[in-house]
């Protein structure tokens, strides 16, 4: 019986992802479908903890015509929905900006494990939140940032 090679680490293997790196790469493409909708381009992914996908969603409540149509909350009832149950124990939710405070009370409220995001909010923090220590930012708020700059310059060109 021969032994097969080991798998080659993530850093060398130019065809793997990250979980979490693949879960803000959809969570963007979320937020450019939302663009594409006149919607702020926000998305957001949720992963059950096994990591399967669940949810995907990106911002509505333009069309909608909903105040609680965050990409988040979209992607919450989505999942929720699919699982049979609104509590979503140790599932994590991947928004390409830091949720807002509604947005991440209703994660605590369905017991999200872990939150990540690609850009921080300028305006609002979550850092007086007592859910920080489940919250990280990843490393991909250039291109987040040149997307939410390009939508909102074109809005203030109109």
């Amino acid at each position: 019986m021969t032994a097969k090679n080991p798998p080659r680490p993530a850093a060398k293997n130019p065809q793997y992802l990250e979980p979490d790196a693949a879960s803000l790469l959809l969570s963007m493409i979320e937020a450019t479908q939302s663009a594409l909708l006149d919607e702020v381009p926000v998305g957001a992914v949720v992963r059950d903890v096994h990591g399967r996908y669940l949810a995907q969603s990106g911002n509505r409540p333009v069309a909608n015509m909903d105040p609680a149509g965050h990409a988040e909350m979209q992607a919450m009832r989505l999942a929720a929905n699919r699982v049979g149950n609104y509590r979503l124990v140790g599932a994590q939710l991947t928004v390409t900006l830091e949720p807002c405070a509604m947005c991440l009370e209703t994660s605590r409220q369905a017991r999200f494990g872990k939150i990540v995001y690609g850009m921080t909010r300028t305006k609002t923090t979550t850092s007086t939140l007592p859910t920080r220590s489940m919250v990280e930012e990843t490393t991909c708020s250039a291109e987040i940032i040149q997307m939410l700059k390009f939508f909102f310059e074109s809005k203030r060109s109109i």
